[in-house]
């Protein structure tokens, strides 16, 4: 009996090990020292590649965003411009002021009230929406402005009415990110001259027809009246030049752009 019960102790002796080391981590086998190793060589190697997909997957991302946004289609990204400001570009002002016209007498001028409506188009917003410069600078003016001369006795006298058809292009300097700024303007048209001599009783009409040059400088107001509505100004001097003759147009306008 005695060595009996040896037996089975010696037995559970050896059985105990195997048995504890199986139970230690249920799901992997019993690892040897040499297979130790490998494993932990497996695991870095699974780390480094996750790590490795990881980075290239957001690489992969930012070349596609760049990729977007420098495409010059649809399939990009959209100019924004046109979305931040949606109005046309198109303005309708009134014009006043004072005309200097060059006198016939060999005086400096002869100043009378100038009156005249003006049509703007902010052509930059059209064909530029991509670059900011070009489409806040450029716009262009389609103007008429009108003065009168009367000069003489009561025997003789003559009234001249005087009528400027120009369109002019300008470049706008604006001051920041306001809506103001300083602009240059040149361009050319047409200047009508309707000239009345009064002799006595008979009227003699005088018509002509010449080309006229304009430039100029001034400041021009573009504030927000709501997202499509812009209340639009402007403070300006002018030189209309017709033949010999420089007449000068100091004065101001205002109104509504869409």
């Amino acid at each position: 009996m005695n060595t009996w019960l040896k037996a089975c102790l010696a037995g559970s002796l050896l059985f105990t090990p195997a048995a504890f080391a199986q139970s230690a981590d249920d799901d992997d086998p019993y690892a040897y020292p040499d297979q130790e190793a490998e494993r932990a060589q497996e695991k870095a190697q699974k780390e480094d590649d996750d790590a490795y997909e990881r980075r290239r997957k957001l690489v992969d991302e930012t070349d596609e965003f760049r990729e977007a946004a420098e495409r010059e289609t649809d399939d990009g990204f959209r100019a924004m411009s046109r979305l931040d400001d949606p109005t046309l570009g198109v303005a309708v002002e009134l014009v006043g002021g004072v005309l200097m016209v060059d006198s016939a007498r060999g005086d400096f001028s002869d100043n009378k009230p100038g009156l005249g409506v003006r049509a703007t188009w902010e052509f930059g917003r059209n064909f530029f929406t991509e670059n900011d410069t070009l489409r806040e600078a450029l716009f262009a003016d389609l103007r008429w402005l009108y003065g009168s001369l009367s000069d003489g006795t009561e025997f003789i006298k003559g009234d001249t009415r005087l009528h400027y058809f120009t369109l002019a292009p300008a470049w706008l300097f604006r001051f920041g990110d306001s809506p103001f700024g300083l602009f240059l303007q040149a361009g050319g048209g047409l200047a009508y001259q309707n000239t009345g001599i009064t002799v006595g009783d008979d009227e003699t009409k005088v018509n002509g027809l010449k080309p006229v040059v304009q430039y100029g400088l001034g400041i021009r107001g573009r504030p927000a009246l709501s997202r499509t509505l812009h209340l639009t100004f402007r403070l300006e001097a002018m030189g209309l030049r017709r033949g010999y003759a420089n007449d000068i147009f100091i004065g101001g306008s205002a109104g509504v752009g869409f």
